[in-house]
């Protein structure tokens, strides 16, 4: 089985850069704070990934070579690389402001592979084991990898949206987080945001 990290190794492999050169695979991403009766249930992703990571994964599962992917090789790419990212928690970090401890995801639903102007896309939903109070404790989402091997990146008109909210005014807070050491002894600085709600009612 092709993990998520072995794909990056033979992107690595594909490239004249030395293994300690970092990172190797771009995504940007867009991610969505999704509420069930005023309580945070899960987050949304959306990543593109960068054109020549897009066609290494390409190759290898757009197997009838049509440029799109068809309910089998969706399947196959999920099983075969998406699935080995919960050994990463999904490179998705969500903690509240009163506790430095990362809430944990109990599940991925919807996981759907699109493609545009030839890079990969991957949309999915990040379901959390407990819901959470936004009203009671602010939450920060950040998305990153430690080894620095994928950098991910939220960016775009809306970085992240809020949905399902009903009867609470709520925002979003972009900051720059604390610094994260990682194997290559030196420390990068993750985005943040941070999601306030008040209760309208």
């Amino acid at each position: 089985m092709r993990t998520f990290i072995t794909s990056c190794a033979v992107f690595i492999g594909l490239t004249t850069a030395p293994v300690s050169a970092h990172p190797h695979v771009w995504v940007t991403g867009e991610a969505s704070f999704q509420f069930e009766e005023t309580k945070l249930t899960r987050v949304g992703m959306k990543w593109q990934f960068d054109a020549f990571f897009s066609q290494v994964l390409g190759a290898d599962f757009d197997t009838n070579g049509d440029g799109s992917f068809d309910a089998t090789e969706t399947q196959a790419m999920k099983d075969q690389v998406f699935t080995s990212l919960k050994d990463y928690g999904y490179f998705t970090h969500l903690r509240t402001e009163a506790s430095d401890v990362e809430h944990q995801f109990d599940g991925v639903e919807g996981f759907s592979l699109g493609i545009s102007a030839g890079e990969l896309i991957f949309t999915f939903d990040l379901v959390l084991a407990e819901p959470i109070d936004p009203v009671t404790d602010t939450v920060g989402l950040s998305l990153y990898d430690p080894t620095v091997y994928v950098d991910l990146l939220l960016d775009g008109d809306k970085p992240v949206t809020i949905t399902g909210a009903d009867g609470l005014n709520c925002a979003i807070e972009y900051r720059q987080g604390n610094e994260v050491p990682n194997n290559q002894s030196y420390f990068f600085v993750p985005q943040e945001a941070w999601l306030n709600c008040i209760d309208n009612s």
